[in-house]
């Protein structure tokens, strides 16, 4: 039906576009020697269309084609064009504006393909264009081709229609419309003549008919007729604008970038009519030397996370995403790619884009958009890549070369990486099924919780080994995740089972544990057509085998198809550097704790070992777990705990969790302190000890009044019967949940009798009830509500949580269990922690440096060490670089006899916050080292200083936010920039160039029971009850001065105090006058109650508002901690006001929009004030 509508009534959209030819840059499509096309068409409209897997049928020996032989990650350095690139790169000139860098991106992009519209600047133009683009990509090929009388047209009621109630409907926000880009696709549409059309906004099947656009400097414009904000570069796919490019000059830091991308997301996305920019999938923020991407959930959770606690979530982690979550580039071996023009030349390109958009990215169930890193996309290629060589080549089925494994260090993404390549496999019609195989019950139901998360109900767990047969014969379930326990069982039971013979692929995690060798021999014997890969973040080689000949992971599995170590990961900020301590607890234990690791090698590694050197190390074992040396163990982790997990009032953060009442499951945010920790004991009897220890000091404290009740560690213990009974500390590659021994479950019943009483659950041994309690101690680890969990193997592989900062050792790890071990506490949550803590009871030394040779492979590590590269510097170097700075900041910016610090111009406030900063993130890197608090570091500058420091520091702050948007203000058409010659820096672009630690400052705050102890030490002092209750009436005023002084400055110190300051000042006069003493917390509290009610009051009778639904909006955002109000602030209001103002049939005042937002500014400022006292409750 060729033209079905004639050409719209707006004419061609021509918006002066250009386009030139693409060069092969890496990532480009190239043609596969092995692979051949199915379809012709194909060979002659390369762009225009590609054919998908067909899938494998019985018998079937053609060539099958990936869906469109395009690699996403390739190899830079062998590519023609990076050379040509490099060579231009050097010959780039210094100097470099933020237009210059704009235009030569521009002009990248123009030279892959993309169609430049220089024209397109404001929201008419982009809707025209998408009109247009969504016409040319739903054409059919019976319509003919698109152009002005041919191809497929909407009138205009249906574009209109399809625009403001499915693309731009009025409630839809950005995690709607990601939903709508990654998992719908499409709309089901109905035309004016009745007949149901599929308008397709994005295409999966076929990437590269998705047509790329670039546009520059859009126009957001703001009430009063001027430009409220210009975006750099977006590039628009099928007309949306799917991925926003923010750049900043050289000089200038990208976080400030990222910090641009959030301004807008506070007041520009919502300010066009349709909010299209809303759908941005990806940002781009780059300085041009250096670039990075992140999605748009990240951006939108750092905004909206803390101000939002209803949406549905996962439960575990930290509800905020920040710059800690966006991403580096790299290509297929690693190297990162920083340059903005390289990436382009990679990243951007339309083919790799398109597939990033369309394959890589995951939105999940728990509405985060993930955009898959790299290594994680290279190692999927990598696998599809094999399954395709197989089946081009039945005969290397069920042998090594059809598989392979993956070597991605603990805590890249394994999970995510094998759940994409799952479904690629299963989408594709590679294979007809893909058996994700774990080794232990705990993490196949982890796994299903984590894949389930990606997709809902995307894989089947098994139950049982029937189950399991019953699964893999459904030829409706794709995946199934199952354990070699029963996988084990049904290869036994059931030796003509179907899916033998069918096209699988079965996939291994975690496959450096021993069964996973003795399990191949018994897929080999009963599967047909298969191939196999491992995941693993600490393969097994020769070197660390234990099990003889023909275990190593290259052994089992075949060629190592990635490799992104824990080095890669480390330097591209994935995952936290691991700190590192020594402890001896007692002189009398010092030797054999140094001792102990040797000589339990030297006897594992003796041929015929010496009865008496194995009687000399079971007395030692025993010795190291002696209820006396347990005893100094626990009292140090005690003494260290809340300095170790970061413990200060400031450190606060919010998790993500859950609540189920009466069947009703709701989502939420909860405000925590500090990080949890696990303690890694060499035996049960051990950690029995612990656990009895841990718990009885602190009862004793509790009772001399050394600790108060609420203050006492949540402690909980797991273990296995598996892990009892053994001479040698082994990592336990065969824990389950049985307990053979009578005394062993008696023990544990006594635990969970504990954990049910502070818990108010009801788990027992019994192997359901015990697989359900290990569930539930995982859940509260990762929502931090335990403290402290005592283990001896469990939880040391495999367990991810971002709360966990320290591990206590007190076992003798090695080569891959000591890595995975390390690898629990480094899990990026935010910049309140720096590290991954391990303290170690034991001397683990060499231990360590072993495994991280092995497994630190530094191919891409400008010539360091993995131990340097891994691990935190050495105390005395980050020691002296403390020193050193506050000393230059005591220097340059000292404080005056009168508590002032002078910081005048630009310049020295540019300056003062650089050594800040400094000063800043070296306490946080020394704060856990035992030698500071001994050497006296952390009073090389008093904290009544670090206050006024820190209230310079919050007035810059201030002040630079209120610069920045006064810039944004005056913004016109004109580019300020000539881009010629040396450009003067303005007040803006100085601070632009320094990073503003803002939550690294909180940590310096004092908070609210700081400071309510300083107003009753003022009265105290005023009625002479301080200490020697003399002096005169002059000396009391002093002494009241004083205290005001100090308050004043915390309130100044603390950002969250500000817009309360002066509730607090006006308390301080309330109860210096009080005639009678008061507990100053609970009169505070009744203070600022009644105070909160007043204020209330007076903004209702103003507004005339309904003082019920007022009282109900304001007491539910200072629950849940919330500082904006959502919805529709007209339901607040008594009568209806009219949309042209005035209430209706009275006389004309202001319109409702008016009235709405003054209304909505005066109750969040309302809330504002009183968060920091009422919030949360």
């Amino acid at each position: 039906m060729q033209g079905r509508h004639p050409p719209p009534l707006h004419g061609p959209l021509d918006l002066n576009h250009t386009q030139q030819p693409k060069p092969n840059w890496p990532g480009s499509p190239t043609p596969s020697p092995t692979i051949h096309t199915l379809n012709p068409y194909a060979k002659e409209h390369p762009v225009e269309t590609v054919p998908n897997h067909p899938r494998p049928t019985e018998g079937r020996t053609e060539s099958i084609l990936s869906s469109d032989d395009f690699t996403v990650i390739a190899k830079l350095a062998e590519t023609k064009d990076y050379k040509e690139w490099k060579a231009q790169h050097k010959q780039k000139r210094e100097h470099q504006s933020e237009s210059q860098l704009e235009a030569e991106l521009i002009e990248t992009l123009k030279t892959q393909g993309y169609d430049y519209l220089p024209r397109l600047t404001d929201e008419a133009a982009l809707i025209r264009n998408l009109r247009e683009q969504l016409e040319r990509l739903n054409t059919r090929p019976e319509e003919g081709t698109y152009g002005p009388n041919s191809g497929f047209h909407f009138t205009d009621e249906e574009f209109n229609r399809l625009l403001t109630e499915h693309i731009a409907r009025s409630n839809d926000g950005i995690l709607e419309k990601a939903k709508l880009i990654q998992e719908e696709r499409f709309i089901d549409f109905r035309l004016e003549d009745g007949t149901l059309r599929n308008i397709m906004l994005i295409d999966a099947a076929y990437p590269a008919r998705n047509h790329m656009q670039v546009i520059n400097q859009y126009r957001v414009p703001a009430p009063n007729g001027k430009v409220l904000n210009r975006y750099d570069v977006t590039i628009l796919v099928n007309g949306l604008p799917l991925v926003h490019i923010e750049l900043k000059k050289r000089n200038v830091s990208i976080r400030e970038a990222f910090n641009q991308i959030e301004r807008y997301q506070n007041e520009g996305f919502q300010q066009d009519q349709h909010r299209l920019f809303e759908y941005a999938q990806i940002f781009v923020i780059s300085n041009g030397f250096e670039t990075k991407y992140y999605s748009n959930t990240v951006r939108h959770k750092h905004v909206e996370d803390q101000q939002k606690a209803g949406r549905k979530t996962d439960s575990g982690g930290s509800a905020g995403k920040s710059f800690e979550f966006t991403s580096y580039w790299s290509d297929e071996q690693n190297n990162r790619i920083n340059d903005l023009i390289l990436f382009a030349r990679t990243f951007l390109t339309r083919h790799t884009l398109a597939n990033v958009l369309t394959r890589y990215c995951i939105f999940t169930v728990g509405q985060d958009l993930l955009v898959m890193r790299p290594y994680q996309i290279a190692a999927t290629e990598k696998i599809i890549k094999r399954v395709e060589i197989a089946n081009n080549n039945p005969k290397i089925l069920g042998t090594k070369e059809a598989g392979g494994y993956i070597w991605h260090t603990t805590g890249s993404g394994k999970t995510l990486t094998s759940f994409k390549t799952a479904r690629r496999l299963a989408e594709t019609g590679l294979v007809d099924k893909v058996i994700f195989v774990v080794d232990r019950k705990d993490l196949d139901y982890q796994t299903m919780l984590e894949y389930n998360n990606f997709q809902a109900d995307s894989v089947s767990s098994t139950g049982s080994t029937r189950e399991l047969s019953n699964r893999l014969a459904d030829r409706g379930t794709n995946i199934v995740v199952t354990t070699i326990h029963k996988l084990s069982n049904l290869i036994t039971a059931e030796p003509e089972h179907p899916v033998y013979g069918q096209r699988v692929a079965i996939i291994f995690d975690e496959c450096h544990r021993s069964q996973f060798g003795r399990m191949n021999t018994a897929i080999k014997k009963s599967f047909k057509k298969y191939s196999m890969f491992g995941f693993t973040g600490t393969p097994i080689f020769e070197k660390n085998s234990a099990d003889g000949p023909g275990t190593t992971t290259v052994e089992v599995f075949g060629d190592c198809l990635h490799t992104y170590t824990v080095v890669d990961a480390i330097n591209d900020k994935n995952v936290l550097k691991f700190h590192l301590e020594y402890t001896n607890t007692s002189p009398h234990f010092a030797e054999l704790e140094e001792t102990s690791y040797a000589e339990e090698i030297a006897a594992e590694r003796a041929e015929t070992p010496d009865s008496k050197e194995l009687a000399k190390f079971a007395k030692s074992k025993e010795v190291l777990e002696s209820p006396e040396r347990i005893e100094a163990v626990a009292t140090y982790i005690l003494d260290n705990y809340d300095r170790k997990t970061n413990q200060s009032a400031a450190t606060s953060y919010e998790v993500k969790k859950t609540r189920t009442i009466n069947g009703v499951t709701k989502h939420y945010v909860e405000r925590v302190r500090g990080f949890n920790s696990i303690l890694a004991t060499s035996s049960i009897d051990a950690a029995c000890t612990y656990y009895d220890t841990l718990n009885t000091l602190q009862e004793e404290r509790i009772a001399d009044g050394t600790l108060r009740p609420e203050q006492k560690l949540k402690v909980a213990i797991i273990y296995s019967q598996g892990n009892g009974g053994q001479l040698f500390d082994t990592f336990g590659d065969e824990e389950n949940f049985t307990f053979a021994t009578e005394g062993t479950g008696s023990r544990m019943d006594g635990f969970l009798e504990d954990y049910n009483t502070m818990f108010g659950t009801n788990f027992s041994t019994d192997g359901d009830s015990f697989d359900n309690y290990y569930k539930d101690v995982s859940r509260k680890m990762k929502m931090r509500e335990l403290d402290l969990l005592i283990v001896v193997n469990m939880f040391l592989t495999g367990f991810d949580s971002k709360t966990v900062n320290t591990l206590w050792v007190d076992k003798n790890l090695k080569m891959h269990g000591l890595v995975q071990a390390y690898s629990r506490t480094n899990r990026i949550l935010n910049s309140l922690k720096p590290s991954g803590n391990i303290v170690c009871f034991r001397d683990l030394e060499q231990a360590t440096k072993d495994a991280f040779t092995l497994f630190g492979d530094t191919e891409n590590s400008s010539g360091q060490s993995a131990l340097d590269i891994a691990f935190t510097r050495p105390y005395k170097e980050a020691y002296a670089a403390y020193d050193k700075a506050v000393s230059d900041l005591r220097e340059e910016f000292p404080i005056d006899e009168g508590g002032s610090i002078t910081v005048d111009t630009p310049e020295d406030k540019a300056r003062y916050i650089e050594l800040m900063n400094d000063v800043l993130e070296l306490q946080q890197e020394l704060r856990v080292h035992d030698e500071f608090i001994r050497d006296g570091g952390n009073e090389l500058i008093s904290d009544y200083d670090m206050q006024g420091y820190t209230g310079v520091y919050n007035d810059i702050y201030e002040e630079a936010r209120e610069l920045r948007r006064e810039q944004e203000e005056a913004k016109d058409s004109a580019d300020s920039e000539t881009g010629e010659g040396e450009e003067k820096p303005t007040a803006v672009d100085l601070f632009d160039r320094v990073s503003f630690l803002t939550e690294l400052v909180r940590q310096q705050e004092v908070g609210v029971l700081y400071i309510l102890e300083l107003v009753k030490a003022a009265r105290a002092a005023r009625h002479g009850k301080a200490a020697g209750e003399s002096g005169t009436s002059e000396t009391a005023q002093d002494s009241v001065e004083h205290f005001r002084d100090r308050v004043r400055l915390a309130i100044r110190n603390d950002a969250d105090l500000r817009e309360s300051g002066d509730i607090i000042e006006d308390y301080f006069d309330t109860y210096l006058n009080e005639s009678e003493d008061h507990d100053v917390q609970e009169h505070f509290h009744h203070y600022v109650t009644d105070r909160r009610t007043r204020e209330e009051d007076t903004i209702v009778k103003d507004e005339e508002l309904d003082s019920a639904e007022t009282q109900r909006v304001v007491n539910r955002a200072l629950k849940e901690n919330r500082r904006t109000i959502p919805g529709k602030i007209s339901r607040l209001v008594k009568g209806k006001i009219s949309l042209f103002g005035g209430k209706l049939g009275g006389a004309k005042t202001e319109d409702a929009a008016t009235k709405a937002k003054r209304v909505k500014q005066k109750l969040e400022k309302h809330i504002v004030r009183f968060m920091p006292f009422l919030g949360g409750n």
